[in-house]
């Protein structure tokens, strides 16, 4: 984090690209520079959380309606997506052969799942997963509330950033058809995500493994199954209102 959390607001939102540098590029150094027991250093954290997820909100969140268009404009995600389904339906069928959802209905699901307030009350339910975990980890490994969510925070942005971007492939945007470079990209893309999740929350277990690939297999493992937590939490929450 930044030197001086109490820094004006103006200060703390130019400070967010270098937060993002550091989230990706440097974990370790972001997280040795972390003051757990600093309120005002976990409220920038929170805000930086809220600023980036308001902007996969705003890059993922259409309000119009492109169900039925017959050719939708690639100006935005979820133009791209409806492009896809027309072009792609012969692999991505089966994917939605066990719900019985044919290509219009596909398409309409994601016409709904893509608007604004439907991305909020997904990621405000990703949110309160993630504070299911955090709880969690606090009963089994003692944890103080600060530690506990400031490092399940870090790893939460990462995880939501490389999240969104793994249905990038997908859409065939600048990747050939046939090929199975979109599959592998998307794939790597959530294990980074994994991994990085329990990159920033591994040291629930104190001392960090060492050699690179412990540390990377162990962080892909626990962030995995934080995950798994967290999403058997966020299923309950969101299945209920997706339109079927």
């Amino acid at each position: 984090m930044a030197d001086s959390p109490d820094a004006p607001l103006v200060s703390q939102l130019a400070d967010y690209p270098l937060f993002v540098l550091k989230l990706f590029t440097f974990p370790r150094q972001l997280v040795r520079s972390f003051d757990w027991d600093d309120a005002a250093a976990l409220r920038r954290l929170a805000l930086y959380t809220l600023i980036s997820l308001a902007i996969l909100i705003a890059a993922f969140s259409d309000n119009r309606v492109l169900a039925e268009a017959a050719r939708p404009l690639l100006s935005t995600f979820k133009g791209i997506m409806m492009r896809a389904h027309d072009r792609s339906w012969d692999w991505l069928g089966p994917f939605y052969a066990p719900f019985n959802i044919d290509h219009g209905e596909a398409k309409r699901l994601w016409d709904t799942l893509l608007t604004t307030g439907f991305l909020c009350y997904t990621f405000c339910a990703s949110l309160l997963a993630l504070a299911v975990v955090v709880r969690l980890r606090m009963a089994w490994r003692g944890l103080s509330w600060s530690y506990a969510m400031g490092s399940g925070l870090l790893g939460y942005i990462a995880l939501a950033s490389c999240t969104a971007l793994s249905l990038v492939p997908l859409t065939e945007l600048l990747i050939c058809r046939q090929c199975a470079v979109r599959l592998t990209l998307y794939v790597l893309l959530n294990l980074a995500g994994w991994t990085y999740m329990g990159y920033y929350t591994l040291g629930d277990f104190g001392e960090r493994p060492r050699g690179v690939l412990a540390h990377l297999t162990q962080s892909l493992g626990y962030g995995t199954l934080q995950f798994i937590a967290a999403y058997i939490v966020f299923f309950v929450l969101i299945v209920c209102i997706i339109p079927m």
